[in-house]
């Protein structure tokens, strides 16, 4: 988590000044100590102390909560956050506490990102069972993540036709790569392009150079620059190369 504030700075104004939709600006962690370096903070104050004077843009900004981590006591309001939304990570057999906290989350104004740790380890009844949730509690999206990089495309569509069938059409539908197959940037363009007829939006989720845990997720600057040649964006992808 040790960037160095310099480093935190530099990439969060790179990526507004790219016109990236939304950026992740680190996890919120009860457990760990403020430290103006680092991307884990113990409340959503912590985000503003690191971030605040920086300009945004139309830019959303979100953190990120591991369920479990950090109690709703180290959360402020969306309205005196500066903070827009808060993604949910959690795996399966949590699932019903999980997205019992994203309502909650979304009762204090967030825009709620639920994310599905480990799609690969969800059957299809339980991932019904999830939909059946996620349907209940109208979180703003519910993402597909990939987390130990397992997914071939037919897998993924397989995953994300059930998503697409049965999650609320209001519902954004995500997708969160990992790169240990050195698929995540084929997959994402794949899921774009399989997708680009659908009414409901689609995230990608992408970082700087693809750097990320383990083998690294889909590089956000490829993702843009796809996009930009495909599908009409205008995403500045000059701003995300510089050294």
């Amino acid at each position: 988590w040790n960037f160095g504030h310099n480093t935190l700075v530099n990439i969060f104004e790179r990526v507004v000044s790219a016109e990236v939709e939304f950026i992740e600006l680190g996890f919120l962690d009860q457990r760990r100590p403020f430290d103006i370096n680092r991307s884990i903070m113990p409340d959503t104050e912590s985000m503003r102390k690191i971030y605040g004077n920086l300009y945004r843009k139309n830019t959303k900004l979100v953190g990120m909560i591991d369920f479990g981590t950090c109690d709703l006591s180290h959360i402020q309001p969306a309205s005196e956050s500066f903070l827009d939304g808060i993604r949910v990570i959690f795996k399966k057999h949590i699932r019903q506490e999980a997205m019992d906290f994203c309502q909650q989350l979304k009762d204090m104004g967030y825009i709620v990102f639920s994310q599905l740790v480990s799609i690969t380890s969800y059957s299809d009844d339980e991932l019904m069972d999830l939909i059946r949730l996620v349907n209940k509690v109208q979180p703003y999206a519910v993402s597909i993540v990939d987390t130990y990089g397992l997914l071939h495309k037919n897998n993924l569509f397989h995953y994300y036709e059930l998503l697409d069938k049965y999650v609320n059409e209001s519902i954004a539908i995500g997708y969160h790569s990992h790169n240990n197959f050195q698929l995540a940037y084929s997959n994402s363009i794949e899921l774009i392009n399989y997708h680009k007829d659908k009414d409901r939006p689609l995230l990608c989720d992408g970082s700087l150079f693809g750097m990320g845990k383990g083998a690294g997720n889909a590089p956000i600057e490829l993702l843009c620059m796809y996009m930009n040649d495909n599908y009409g964006k205008q995403y500045h992808i000059s701003q995300l190369l510089e050294a």
